[in-house]
């Protein structure tokens, strides 16, 4: 950049990014807005570092302006390879090259890394040209008023870093991290010292940040709790560009995309409808077209190969034989064996305790940091325990866990334990796997006294084969090396499986087969999970664990609600903010995450019931209100963002109860939020 002709707006492009070279280059060109569709009519798009061998043949690419597409497919069909074409922009000649595309996934430890904050704002590659830019070029025209080239050029920055809301960049940044839980602290620690859900938290700040053209989400839910999840939603209802969403979470697909882009048999297929229809129409199409086939095997049973006819038959066939396969597999994928009798356990269904913690307290380091548990709590795990656990990330979701399998001692208490087998599934239990081994050896290396073959064929069953079962662990996606540790976990049945977000990774088919497996499952279930429809599906009691809290219930609902007292009031139309509400329930390692010395101890705990919102608040106050303004759809005002309790300029954009609230859209900051007519004044002029 220092050697740039500043009275140069050639040289000067030449610096941009190449989308934005492109689009600067093809405005010039046509003076007509650039077309944000991408159409694609064929492109092949081949297997890494495998020459001849393909995840999509002859297929189209058709992605309107403004989609909200789930995509679908198995894993292994090339989802994330096709992101990853596709923001590289390798994936073939035609694909738009003015087109921001950008690939949000999980945050990796690298070299050299910056902190959050500065991740983040790092993030929007055209930002990071235009800054220094305007810099060079404000001290030029200071130096050189008169050179008009120069102050053509400022100008032509200037308007740029407006189009991208580049001089609001650094509020909306602590804005978003604030609702994602990092504090001032928080935001000025190295992202390499994160953990994978603040690394999650992270990327996604970042993603949206960088408000590109098309945002490709992979995986954006793993590692998030809650809040975060319900955030992730509102965020993506409101974007203003497009996006591609593969998530195992399937709630977030029926709540926010509008669209399905298919992977199918080397195909993308397309289908303009909800998630939940969708997959109606495929298993009802899917099934028909077996059923023909199977017809169509029958009456061609001896053809020659060589003709057309024959190689018609061989494609069906195989058609058909990997349906049936993909059916037997999730069918009979992550099943439990039969389980053992517990010592003292004359039968299966008599109910004996497993683990039992009696008035545990803990914490860390006592003296030195807060206690996760100060109130005393106490957990029978029986033989027949069929338990969910949900809770704001850091309130001690893993910590309980962590002291059910003596991972931990209590500060305070007593734990006692049975005689029986456990199997523990962690957020991290791949990390755990040595990268070296294959899975093969790796389940030799668990169960050496068992014949290879049953090894082989258990290894199939949890959809590790063709191949992969002999292939090194580093060079399985995470999918499949967590298919490896259910491999382990499910050889032989455990009494108390424990699973702490256990569908990371995993795509909805399999999700849906853990879930057919846990039900199916004889023992004692304890389950930690963001995905609302797992805990729905395989959970009979709900442990709430909120900071100063402990609680049971016998419904998802109640749990909830317990958990985050904010559900009830959005749903009930309260005055809420469900940003300031999630952030009440902030990861307190976001930050520091512990008192300064000098900081007296709040012995109140900060939990739902310390937070009271719309009704309950407005029912407190008796005072007359004084009378406020009426605005109307596109006035322009100020209206309060709440995460700062501060004034920003915004459009209102629906009018809600005769005035009372409005629904306003907060100029440059692509988010929206219904705002109390007293939060709303006039923007001055």
């Amino acid at each position: 950049m220092d050697n740039v002709d500043l009275t140069s707006k050639a040289e000067i492009l030449s610096l941009f990014p190449f989308y934005a070279q492109e689009k600067a280059r093809i405005f010039e060109e046509t003076k007509k807005p650039l077309s944000k569709k991408i159409e694609i009519d064929l492109f092949d798009l081949k297997v890494p570092l495998q020459a001849n061998e393909y995840l999509l043949k002859n297929t189209e690419l058709q992605i309107e302006a403004n989609k909200k597409a789930a995509i679908y497919g198995s894993n292994g069909t090339g989802k994330s390879t096709l992101f990853r074409e596709m923001a590289n922009g390798t994936l073939c000649e035609d694909f738009p090259t003015h087109m921001f595309v950008y690939h949000m996934e999980e945050l990796e430890h690298i070299p050299g890394a910056m902190s959050v904050f500065e991740t983040v704002l790092d993030a929007h590659p055209l930002r990071r040209v235009l800054v220094p830019l305007e810099e060079k070029l404000t001290k030029a025209v200071e130096a050189d008023a008169a050179n008009e080239a120069l102050a053509a050029n400022l100008k032509f920055i200037q308007m740029e870093m407006k189009s991208i809301d580049g001089y609001s960049a650094e509020d909306r940044i602590r804005a978003s991290l604030r609702v994602l839980g990092f504090d001032e602290e928080g935001e000025k620690r190295n992202t390499n010292d994160l953990s994978g859900g603040l690394r999650m938290r992270c990327a996604l700040a970042m993603a949206f940040f960088a408000a590109p053209d098309l945002l490709l989400l992979d995986e954006p839910t793993n590692h998030l709790d809650f809040p975060s999840v319900l955030w992730l939603e509102n965020r993506m209802r409101g974007y203003k560009g497009s996006f591609l969403v593969v998530t195992h979470d399937r709630e977030l697909l029926e709540n926010c995309c509008n669209s399905v882009i298919c992977f199918d048999n080397k195909t993308l297929r397309y289908f303009s409808c909800a998630f939940t229809e969708f997959e109606k129409k495929k298993a009802l199409e899917d099934k028909k077209k077996f059923d023909e086939i199977e017809k169509f095997l029958k009456k061609y049973k001896n053809v020659d190969f060589s003709t057309p006819l024959g190689r018609e038959k061989a494609e069906k066939q195989a058609w058909s034989s990997a349906y049936y396969a993909r059916q037997v597999q999730l069918q009979g994928k992550f099943q439990f064996p039969k389980p053992e009798l517990i010592e003292g356990q004359e039968t299966l269904d008599e109910d004996v305790s497993l683990i039992d913690l009696k008035d545990v307290t803990f914490s860390y380091r006592p003296g030195d940091t807060p206690f996760i548990f100060k109130t005393p709590v106490s957990f029978d795990v029986r033989s027949n325990t069929r338990c969910g656990v949900m809770g704001p990330n850091g309130a001690g979701k893993s910590t309980i866990l962590k002291l059910l399998t003596e991972k931990l001692t209590p500060t305070t208490g007593t734990v006692k334990t049975n005689k029986f087998t456990l199997a523990y599934f962690g957020q991290h239990s791949t990390a755990e796997l040595n990268m070296e081994l294959t899975p093969m050896e790796f389940m030799i290396e668990q169960f050496p006294e068992e014949k290879t073959g049953h090894l082989r064929t258990h290894l199939s069953k949890t959809g590790v084969a063709n191949g992969r079962e002999s292939t090194r662990m580093k060079s399985l996606n995470f999918s499949e090396r967590s298919c490896v540790i259910f491999a382990k976990l499910t050889y032989v049945c455990p009494h108390l499986l424990i699973m702490d977000e256990p569908t990371n990774f995993l795509d909805l088919d399999s999700v849906d087969a853990l879930i057919s497996a846990c039900n199916k499952y004889s023992g004692a279930l304890l389950l930690v999970s963001h995905n609302r429809q797992f805990l729905k599906k395989c959970a009979k009691t709900y442990l709430s664990i909120t900071p100063g809290k402990f609680d049971f219930f016998d419904d998802l609902k109640s749990a909830e609600n317990a958990t985050y007292s904010f559900i009830s009031e959005m749903e009930n139309g309260g005055d809420i903010d469900l940003k300031s509400a999630i952030t009440s329930f902030a990861d307190t390692n976001a930050g520091h995450g512990m008192k300064k010395e000098d900081e007296a101890e709040d012995d109140t705990p900060k939990t739902a019931a310390n937070y009271t919102f719309g009704a309950a608040k407005n029912a407190a106050n008796k005072k007359e209100k004084p009378a406020v303004k009426k605005w109307k759809v596109d006035d322009k005002v100020k209206a309060v963002y709440k995460p700062e309790k501060k004034f920003y300029p915004a459009t209102i954009k629906k009018v809600h109860e005769n005035g009372e609230k409005y629904t306003v859209d907060y100029t440059g900051f692509n988010e929206t939020a219904i705002v109390a007519a007293k939060y709303v004044k006039a923007a001055k002029k």
